[in-house]
């Protein structure tokens, strides 16, 4: 079933969504686009107009910072160099102490410019927590009345109650513990590169570990428990639609028609909560595209540089170098599960919700 774009605007003002862009405008200044047009384009079978619709929001807010990346680069490379020279020619010295010294003079500053862009990215990825966090509320109750519609009371309820606990996931569990704890990670990587002998090595292999299977679990945890409602709660809304159904189709002289009016309108709910969830999901992506990319780049700018110092320098420098872009890149692992955590639901909530005409 196709609408035109009057069946979209009446959907969009049905639903308060006139009042949702406006709020979604106050929160999110720094991004903005036409809602309305691009649910009606979702609403048309016109995936790829929307998509330009949103993805064009961005496009004057995307700025990969070339010259910061490359001040970023050249710098790991040169102090990557003469942490290289001190190492190797300290024989040169009669006292070592003063290739020592030296080389701690090179590791400092190593560690100040690979701190200043952790900050970055951890900032970064608050600001993206935060964003998922805010901008779920904000169409959550919009999304699930569209899926008491579609599907019916049983199935809102219980995805409304997934929605929240991923939402406190999200506000507990990586804002509170698993973004300190690659805080933690990462000063752990700094003084571990003091020693010739990486004292911390074995404690920052099981920090990584368990902040990369949290991740896991949690996604694990939001996906198991949405297939779990998902083989019972449509279920039920299904077989009480059927009942309406039939009871309508028994009604002597107008059944037949009464059923084809009752499809109609459940047809039309379904391709409402599936338009109103690609609606999101794609809006949720471009609100995270930029900040993602620009922590992407970060990460592979730093793991790269470790890479190549690494022909030369030395290890402890190398080493503290490649675990501080390890640290960017789980932050960006956080900041892409929280995302994923919300499609994921959307993708099993349209379809298991998406075959209740009978």
């Amino acid at each position: 079933m196709r609408m035109g774009s009057e069946e979209s605007a009446l959907v969009w003002e049905q639903m308060g969504l006139d009042v949702l862009a406006g709020d979604f405008d106050r929160l999110f200044p720094s991004y903005s686009f036409d809602g309305e047009a691009v649910l009606a384009d979702i609403m048309g079978g016109q995936l790829w107009e929307a998509v330009k619709k949103i993805f064009g929001g961005i496009s004057g807010a995307v700025s990969f910072q070339k010259e910061e990346f490359r001040v970023l680069f050249f710098t790991i490379l040169v102090l990557g160099v003469a942490a290289a020279l001190f190492s190797n020619f300290a024989d040169l010295f009669r006292d070592h102490q003063v290739s020592d010294i030296a080389f701690y003079f090179v590791y400092l500053l190593l560690i100040t410019v690979l701190l200043k862009f952790f900050a970055q990215t951890a900032g970064a990825v608050k600001e993206i927590l935060n964003g998922v966090v805010t901008f779920v509320r904000l169409y959550i109750p919009t999304y699930i009345l569209a899926v008491g519609g579609a599907s019916g009371a049983a199935s809102a309820t219980v995805y409304y109650q997934l929605f929240l606990v991923a939402v406190c996931l999200i506000e507990w569990g990586y804002l509170t513990v698993l973004v300190p704890f690659v805080y933690v990670y990462v000063l752990l990587t700094v003084i571990n590169g003091i020693w010739m002998e990486e004292k911390l090595a074995l404690l920052l292999e099981l920090s990584e570990k368990v902040i990369k299977g949290s991740l896991k679990f949690s996604v694990w945890l939001i996906t198991g428990f949405s297939l779990l409602q998902s083989m019972i709660s449509p279920v039920i809304d299904s077989l009480q639609s059927s009942a309406v159904k039939k009871a309508l189709s028994a009604m002597p002289g107008i059944g037949g028609l009464t059923e084809g009016m009752f499809e109609m309108v459940l047809g039309s709910a379904v391709l409402v909560k599936n338009s109103l969830g690609l609606f999101m999901t794609f809006t949720l992506i471009a609100l995270c595209a930029v900040p993602v990319l620009k922590m992407a780049m970060t990460a592979c700018v730093i793991k790269f540089c470790a890479a190549l110092i690494g022909i030369v320098s030395d290890k402890r420098l190398t080493n503290c170098a490649s675990r501080v872009g390890e640290g960017n890149l789980m932050l960006l692992r956080i900041a892409l599960t929280s995302v994923g955590m919300f499609m994921i639901q959307v993708a099993v909530i349209s379809y298991s919700t998406g075959h209740a005409v009978r």
